[in-house]
């Protein structure tokens, strides 16, 4: 299936897909049957939303007199059309992370949980398939839609906040969504004691999808010239020109060896990361106030197993905007710290705050790292212009570098403040890494 199917074609084939693996009692003589909702511009098209590592649609499934719910709303996932898309973001890859994390690592770790902790919200898994290669098309991920269960995407503050992009949340959802990743992060630690042989065997199968033989996505040492953005400014400030740039400068003078070690376990605190923790992949319920009342993670694609700094710095830095870094950060981390022990049993350790923010010290640098692909998307008014290539032999460097110049003002201003903050907190510091690296 592609972004040009037609209506009748995804319907056909999903049905008989759902029919065959048995979905919600579907049998031959009880056929499932999947309507897919209708792209209002062109009815014989489905409604489909392109994002950058895939293309959704929605659509409802009915089963005539099954044993289970037989009329349900589905999101339906497909890999993007685009030949460069899936070679560059290992699409193969990403969708057999989230396979996998739906199947078996989320089952995993809510089988090790105490009675009576709860887990965090996910979607209910539907099925898989990830053949890839020249099967790219045949490969989907269906999921029950999360709006049916009360949860949709974060809405807008009233009234809005002044010098917030699109991309950023107010503190009450950052707060719900840092509670839920707190209880993510504290169900790997659970299942890391109990049962540390089979939680070995389960993150071993976990894709790399950022790194391979030639380094990470950007190549040549890119990361660094990109890197240098943020720091330029500074550097002209009289505040800055005390040798507190050092340590960042450091890092980014090797920017690629500093980032894979970033990315390198490190016990006796590493987790399970979700790996793209951000306000796209998270969804909310609400209380009558309208206040969000709880999260629900999705979007599994980039999982991996590290410290739990990764998720953190990549979240606040993309999603809270400065005022929040600036003044809320340490409730923040509070929040987080306070709901990753409700699912933690008394013979397991939750990290110090101390603690977490020796993870962060170097970690950080994960999420100024991912920054740099986040902005061009923050502070454009249409994203999905930028998902087009003006050169399809354009490597990832030479688009992500045509794309900061696009709206260069802006965006230094975001990078810069992310490296000030990083500065000021110590977290670009030298970390010494031990000889307990996995």
């Amino acid at each position: 299936m592609t972004m040009n199917t037609s209506h009748e074609s995804l319907k056909h084939w999903l049905s008989g897909v759902l029919t065959d693996e048995g979905a919600y009692g579907a049998t031959a003589d009880r056929p499932a049957t999947f309507d897919p909702d209708r792209d209002p511009r062109h009815a014989s098209r489905p409604k489909q939303t392109q994002r950058l590592s895939c293309v959704v649609a929605t659509g409802r499934v009915s089963v005539p007199g099954g044993p289970r719910k037989t009329d349900v709303r589905l999101t339906v996932k497909l890999k993007p059309p685009v030949e460069q898309l899936r070679t560059v973001l290992k699409a193969d890859g990403q969708f057999h992370n989230e396979i996998y994390a739906y199947k078996n690592v989320v089952p995993f770790l809510v089988e090790h949980l105490y009675d009576g902790a709860r887990p965090p919200a996910v979607p209910v898994f539907v099925y898989g398939r990830n053949e890839g290669g020249p099967h790219w098309s045949g490969d989907v991920i269906v999921l029950e839609d999360p709006l049916d269960s009360g949860y949709s995407v974060a809405r807008a503050p009233e009234p809005p906040v002044p010098g917030s992009s699109g991309t950023h949340m107010d503190y009450d959802h950052l707060a719900a969504a840092i509670a839920a990743l707190g209880r993510f992060h504290g169900m790997s630690l659970t299942a890391k004691q109990k049962n540390p042989v089979a939680f070995r065997k389960l993150v071993g199968k976990l894709r790399e999808i950022q790194w391979d033989d030639d380094g990470w996505l950007v190549k040549s040492n890119g990361l660094k010239s990109l890197s240098m953005r943020g720091a330029r400014p500074l550097m002209e400030q009289e505040q800055y020109r005390d040798g507190k740039l050092k340590g960042f400068l450091n890092i980014v003078r090797e920017a690629d060896r500093n980032l894979k070690l970033a990315v390198t376990p490190k016990e006796p605190h590493a987790v399970i990361c979700h790996g793209d923790y951000c306000k796209p992949n998270i969804l909310f319920s609400y209380d009558e106030s309208g206040q969000p009342r709880d999260a629900m993670i999705t979007e599994f694609s980039a999982v991996r197993y590290g410290s739990p700094g990764l998720d953190l710095s990549y979240f606040l830095y993309k999603n809270a905007d400065r005022d929040v870094q600036n003044n809320r950060w340490e409730d923040l981390l509070t929040v987080y710290l306070e709901s990753l022990v409700t699912v933690l049993p008394d013979d397991v350790k939750a990290p110090t705050m101390d603690q977490l923010h020796h993870e962060l010290r170097f970690h950080a640098f994960y999420g100024y790292a991912h920054l740099l692909f986040a902005v061009p998307y923050m502070i454009n008014d249409n994203p999905h212009e930028l998902l087009d290539a003006d050169d399809e032999n354009a490597t990832v460097e030479e688009m992500l570098v045509s794309r900061l110049d696009a709206a260069d003002g802006k965006i230094t201003d975001i990078l810069s403040a992310t490296v000030r903050h990083i500065i000021d907190h110590g977290y670009a510091d030298k970390y010494e890494y031990s000889s307990n690296i996995r």
